[in-house]
C-alpha cells in the first residue's frame, strides 16, 4: 500500500476522475494495487473505489464499494495507533545494524540506495547511528529527474555511472527485453558496482531489501551476499527485511523521512523510469502524464523494435498492440487476420506466404519457431507450400550445414533480394 498524496489526486482529476464525489483528499487514503482504501478510527480498513486502466491508457473507476458510514482515520492517527510497533521495529533494526558493525569492524560501511522508500528508511536508520555513512547510488541512466533530485539532495553520495548508457546499450544489442529476458540489473547495478569499487577493499553494505517483496526475497536472512561479488570480502545486512510495506510508510511519517517525490505522483516503485518490463498499464498511464518526453522516446523505440525484430511473428500482435505487450510473452495463441495483413504489407508478401510465418513448432523438438530468418530458410529449402517447420538447430542438421554456412546462405539469399528474407 502507498500513501495517496495531492499530486496523485491531481492526476486522477486531470484524467476525469471525480475526486470530490468520493471525498478523496491527502492525509487519509491509501492506494493498494489500483484500489483506494482508508482506515476507520477502529483500525479497520475499507475499500473505497477500484480503478482500471484500459489498453489505450485511459483510467476510470471500475468499482465503487458499498460501505456503512465510518469515521476516517488520518495518517497521523494511524501512526499514533501503531507508534509502539514502529518503535519496536526501529529498535530491532538498529540493534542489528550495531551488531553487524561490531562483527565487521574491519569493513568500510556503505549504504546501497536505489532512490526508493526502502533505501530512504535504511539510510535514516544507519545514519542515525553513524551519521557520515556514505551512500552508493548506481546510476542506471534510466531514472527520472525526481530520483536524481532525491539522490543529489543527500550528503556524501557516491554516484556510480555506467560505462555505457541504457539506451546506447539497448541500441547496440538491438534489444528491448521483457520480464524473462532483460539483464539490465546485472549490467547497470551489480555489474557497475563490481567494476568500480576496489575489489581488495572490505565492505559492509546496508540494503533495503524486504522479505515481503518477492518469493525469492522471502527466504533472505539478516545477512546476504550477492553471487556477482565473487570472492571479494563484501557482505550485506538487511535491517528492514521483516518490515511490511505499511510499516515503511508509517515509519516515514513517524520520523519524517525524506522520500523520492515520484511516490507522491502515484508510483509504487521509482526505479528505471518508463522502460522497466515489470511495470504495467497502471504505471504507463502515470508515465504518459508525468514524464511525456521519456514516454514518447521509449514508445518510438518500441515501434522500431517491432519492425526490426518482427515482433508480430513472435507475439502474434499488431504494432499498436505491441505497445502494451512488449514486456510479456505471446500476446495471443494464433494471429488475427489484421496481424497477418500488417506483416504481409510490411514485408511485401502475399497473404498466403505471410501466413506461413506464424505459429509454427519444430517437427523434431517441438520448440516454437519464431525467427523470421529461420522460417524463411524453412520455406526456401522445403518449399513455400510446406507445412513442416524446424528450429535452426534441427534444420542445420537436416541440411548438413554449420553456423558459418548458414550465415553465408542467408546473406546470399538476401543479396538476391529474396522476398522471404
Amino acid at each position: 500500500m502507498n500513501l495517496i498524496y495531492g499530486e496523485y489526486l491531481e492526476f486522477l482529476k486531470s484524467n476525469g476522475i471525480n475526486i470530490a464525489e468520493h471525498k478523496l483528499k491527502e492525509g487519509f487514503y491509501w492506494l493498494d494495487r489500483q484500489i483506494i482504501k482508508a482506515y476507520d478510527t477502529n483500525g479497520d480498513i475499507h475499500k473505497i473505489i477500484r480503478l482500471a486502466t484500459d489498453d489505450e491508457l485511459n483510467i476510470s473507476i471500475k468499482t465503487v464499494y458499498e460501505n456503512k458510514e465510518f469515521q476516517l482515520e488520518s495518517w497521523e492517527k494511524t501512526v499514533e495507533r501503531k507508534k509502539e510497533h514502529l518503535k519496536e521495529l526501529e529498535t530491532k533494526s538498529k540493534q542489528l545494524i550495531l551488531e553487524q558493525i561490531d562483527k565487521n569492524s574491519d569493513k568500510k560501511l556503505k549504504i546501497l540506495s536505489s532512490g526508493g522508500k526502502d533505501s530512504s528508511v535504511v539510510t535514516h536508520l544507519v545514519r542515525d547511528l553513524v551519521n557520515d555513512t556514505q551512500i552508493i547510488f548506481n546510476n542506471t541512466s534510466l531514472d527520472c529527474a525526481d530520483t536524481y533530485r532525491h539522490i543529489k539532495n543527500q550528503d556524501n553520495v557516491h554516484v556510480i555511472n555506467p560505462k555505457e548508457g541504457y539506451y546506447q546499450w539497448r541500441k547496440r544489442l538491438n534489444f528491448v527485453g521483457n520480464r524473462t529476458s532483460r539483464a539490465c540489473c546485472t549490467v547497470f547495478k551489480e555489474g557497475a558496482m563490481v567494476d568500480v569499487l576496489d575489489k581488495d577493499e572490505n565492505y559492509l553494505f546496508f540494503m533495503g531489501m524486504r522479505n515481503e517483496e518477492s518469493n525469492t526475497r522471502k527466504g533472505y536472512g539478516d545477512e546476504w551476499r550477492n553471487d556477482k561479488w565473487g570472492s571479494r570480502n563484501w557482505s550485506a545486512v538487511l535491517p528492514i527485511r521483516e518490515w511490511t510495506e505499511e510499516d515503511i510508510w508509517l515509519y516515514i511519517l513517524f520520523r519524517d523521512v525524506p522520500i523520492n517525490s515520484k511516490y507522491k505522483k502515484g508510483y509504487a516503485r521509482v526505479g528505471c523510469a518508463v522502460a522497466c518490463p515489470y511495470y504495467t498499464k497502471s504505471t504507463w498511464v502515470l508515465d504518459q502524464y508525468w514524464y511525456p518526453k521519456q514516454f514518447k522516446r521509449w514508445h518510438k523505440i518500441l515501434d522500431s523494435d517491432f519492425c526490426d525484430n518482427n515482433k508480430d511473428i513472435i507475439l502474434n500482435c499488431t504494432q499498436q498492440e505491441y505497445h502494451i505487450a512488449w514486456n510479456g510473452g505471446v500476446y495471443r495463441t494464433d494471429p488475427t487476420k489484421e496481424v497477418i495483413e500488417q506483416f504481409a504489407n510490411r514485408n511485401n508478401l502475399d497473404i498466403e506466404i505471410a501466413t506461413k510465418y506464424f505459429s509454427h513448432r519444430c517437427e523434431i523438438c517441438d520448440k516454437r519457431v519464431k525467427s523470421k530468418e529461420v522460417i524463411a530458410m524453412n520455406l526456401k529449402y522445403n518449399g513455400r507450400n510446406t507445412n513442416k517447420f524446424y528450429c535452426k538447430k534441427d534444420l542445420m542438421k537436416i541440411l548438413g550445414i554449420n553456423e558459418e554456412q548458414w550465415e553465408n546462405n542467408v546473406n546470399e539469399f538476401k543479396s538476391q533480394d529474396c522476398v522471404l528474407f
